[in-house]
């Protein structure tokens, strides 16, 4: 009888191959991380207030309007028509009767104006529905006494309500004054929020009274200022 071939035992099987653990960022690594974050913020947040303060508390003087010759000339004689009250034709859009009484004069004009009588630095406008914007470049006197603006130049946007109603009343009313998109407070302003500007200055100053009385309308649209004489 034959003897069977030996088989060799198989060896023992091996336990698979385990993957080595992921480790996670020493805590070293994650402080730094944190300072790294924390110092960026405070460069870009100094940064930023660094811009805000030059912007609006060292302001830099405003670029001024400046008109093409033909927009010149086309200014030239709406200030003409209205220091001898006499108006061109050609104006689109009213009655035959109003037409030679209307003037239309843009906010590009009247800052060309301002800029004229060397105000365009300092002051520069935007027209609205009954209202006007302004940026005004107001200088601190070095001995107003104020901490830290004393003698520096504030940034300051206006926003007014303009109008004239039908019984010729005349409101220039201060809706609100901000710096750098901050509100100023109404007391800072001398509590001028809300008063009728217009109202104190035409009662004491017979020249703007008697040029109001030679105005029929005045209506205030983001096209311009549009004035209709009077007969």
């Amino acid at each position: 009888m034959e003897t069977p071939p030996h088989i060799p035992a198989s060896p023992p099987s091996l336990p698979p191959a385990q993957a080595p653990l992921r480790q996670g960022p020493s805590g070293k690594k994650i402080i730094l991380t944190i300072l790294g974050v924390f110092v960026l913020g405070c460069g870009i947040a100094a940064a930023t207030t660094a811009w805000w303060v030059k912007r609006n508390i060292y302001a830099s003087p405003i670029q001024p309007v400046s008109l093409s010759q033909s927009e010149h000339q086309a200014l030239e004689a709406k200030i003409h028509v209205l220091e001898t009250s006499a108006a061109p034709s050609g104006l689109p859009d009213v009655s035959p009767g109003e037409q030679e009484r209307t003037l239309v004069i843009t906010a590009k004009e009247i800052n060309a104006y301002l800029a004229s009588q060397e105000l365009g630095e300092t002051i520069q406008v935007d027209l609205g529905h009954d209202s006007i914007s302004a940026t005004v470049l107001a200088p601190v006197p070095a001995d107003a006494g104020l901490p830290l603006i004393s003698g520096t130049t504030l940034r300051l946007s206006l926003s007014l309500t303009a109008r004239m109603d039908e019984a010729k009343k005349v409101a220039l009313i201060v809706r609100d004054v901000r710096m750098g998109g901050l509100p100023m407070p109404n007391a800072w302003l001398g509590d001028i929020k809300g008063v009728n500007l217009a109202d104190e200055n035409l009662s004491n100053d017979p020249a703007l009274q008697r040029f109001f009385a030679g105005i029929e309308s005045l209506q205030i649209t983001p096209d311009g200022l549009r004035v209709v004489l009077a007969e």
